[in-house]
This record gives C-alpha cells, structure tokens and sequence, in this order.
C-alpha cells in the first residue's frame, strides 16, 4: 500500500450515508462472532422486515430534524440478500480531501454490499467531490478483513486511531492502514464475558471531539492502562460504561454529529439513552443535542445499533 499524506481530517461532519434494510434479516454468517445478534423467534419472523424499515424510516427523520443531512444508498447492484447492508460504515469510509475508502470484509454476504459505482454516483449527484477511491481489498492478501469504522475509531484532533484486534480487525492489516494513513495506533485486545474477542470496536466505545464512552471491563489487563491514558490525553470526558450498558444497550454504539450550523448532535438509540445513568447522560449532553432513535428490532436481530447505522460523510461540494 502506498503511503498516504494524512492531510488534517474534521471530526465531525454535519452528512451521513445511509442504507435502506431492503434485506433485513438475521445474518448467519456474521453470527458466528457477532454476540449482539439475536436469533428472531418463528413469531418474530415474518415482521421483522416491516419493522426495521419503519426503524429505519423514523431514524432518518429524527436526524433529518437535528438538522443532520442524510443520503440514502439504495440496493440496486445485486440480487443476492443483503442482511446486514443497513450497517454501511464498515465497507467505506470517506475523508475531506475527496477519497472514498474501500475495506475488505470478513464474510462473503457482506463483501456482496460493496458498490462503489452507485456510492460515487450518489455524492457527485450531490454536489459531493471525490478525488480517489482507495480499495484496500486489491492492496491487502485474501481473507483479510478490517471493517471500516466498525474496527477503526478515530480521535482527528490528536490523529489517534484507536481499535480492538479481532477477527473482522486483524492486527497486521490494523498495522498497515495506520502506519500507510498517518495515524498513531492504539490497538488492545478485548474478552466479553463468555472469552471471545468484541467483534468491533465501536460497539465497545465511541469517541467525540471531547469526550469518549468505553467499556473499559471488556479490554485485556496488559492494555487498559494504554488505551485509557490515550484517551485521557485526547479529552477532557471520559464515560466508563459496563459490559452490560454495552452489550444490552448499545451505549458504546453512538455518534457524535454536527448540525448545518455547526453545532454538536450525539446520535444513539433510544436503548443506549435509557441504559446510560442520569449522570452519564448529563456528562453526554454537554458536548450535543441528543438524537435518540428507536431501533429495538435492527439492535435485537442484527447485533448493531445507531452508530453502525451511519457511514459519515466528509467529502466536501
């Protein structure tokens, strides 16, 4: 991989991508080390389409009214099910100076969401501009995967690159995209409660211009101390949450925004609203306006909540 010139990148944008949950569904593939996914019930099954839709909808609308732009990536590239597409942010990402990222998948149903013709086709139509689009998937070996912004948590003020190693974030590519992007790499590992590895990082912890939450329970004993104290060198917040906040409530799950005035939106669900203290949401709603979305259904069946909802636009028109 060529190196990068990693020019100074905002952190928050004001413009999400977003995918309608045209095939909704419990993902076999992916629930071999997703733990947050849920198995719908023979009653579940036959709404579960209907409702994520509607979730999907009402979400749209919660941010549209914050004043969140939001561009809306239809499926018209394959006629293969797509589970998991309402989750765009791991297979693209996108940066200021006008490159779209492209990251390899783990699984093959997800590898199948890849659209970059429709995707480009979608900002330019809005006046967004793109310079270069870098494909990882051509510059790393097979059956390597790095999901995106599901592994990959930036702090671009401090150009800090935090991430959990895990199946879907393996260490060596990890190691490649810092050293290739320019930024200074804080990888840990990471045990739920039943051993295995959280299969992405940003359902562990989210981190804002000036605040973070992390499920500092969850990361390995030899790297607490590392990941905190970075973190503590980036902001002046930090919200510790349990593993039960995280993996019941998706408090980790969240995503701070900006409006078209420029001011702060913290988006998240309204699970993630209700599992964080009193205290906790007082400390969040100093750095935004809430936009609490209601998404029991995408939480329950697809093991992933607002945050991986949202592929964050920061092309520039």
């Amino acid at each position: 991989m060529h190196k990068i010139e990693n020019t100074q990148q905002g952190h928050l944008t004001d413009s999400v991508i977003m995918v309608r949950p045209i095939d909704f569904s419990f993902n076999e593939q992916t629930g071999l080390d997703n733990e947050f996914q849920h198995r719908p019930t023979a009653s579940e099954r036959s709404s579960i389409s209907q409702r994520s839709m509607v979730e999907f909808e009402s979400s749209v609308q919660v941010l549209q009214d914050l004043g969140i732009e939001v561009l809306t990536l239809e499926k018209h590239h394959t006629d293969k099910p797509l589970p998991d597409a309402i989750f765009p942010n791991n297979w693209f990402s996108t940066r200021s100076n006008g490159q779209i990222i492209i990251y390899p998948m783990k699984t093959e149903n997800r590898q199948n969401e890849v659209q970059i013709p429709q995707l480009k086709t979608l900002v330019t139509s809005m006046g967004y501009k793109v310079s270069e689009v870098v494909d990882l998937r051509t510059q790393f070996s097979a059956n390597t995967a790095l999901e995106g912004t599901g592994t990959l948590i930036f702090h671009h003020p401090s150009n800090r690159l935090f991430a959990a190693v895990s199946e879907r974030c393996q260490l060596q590519a990890l190691s490649i995209y810092a050293d290739n992007f320019g930024y200074q790499l804080v990888n840990f590992n990471t045990s739920s409660a039943n051993g295995a590895p959280i299969y992405h990082t940003n359902v562990l912890m989210s981190c804002g211009e000036n605040f973070a939450v992390i499920t500092e329970p969850v990361i390995s004993g030899d790297d607490k101390k590392s990941v905190m104290q970075n973190l503590s060198d980036c902001v002046d917040d930090i919200i510790i949450i349990t593993e039960q906040q995280m993996s019941l409530n998706f408090c980790g799950n969240i995503l701070q925004l900006k409006d078209a005035n420029g001011q702060p939106v913290i988006a998240l669900s309204k699970s993630a609203f209700e599992g964080f203290s009193p205290s906790q949401r007082k400390t969040l709603e100093r750095h935004g306006s809430l936009a609490i979305c209601e998404i029991p259904t995408i939480e329950r069946i697809g093991g992933g909540s607002t945050r991986c909802m949202l592929a964050e636009n920061f092309l520039t028109k």
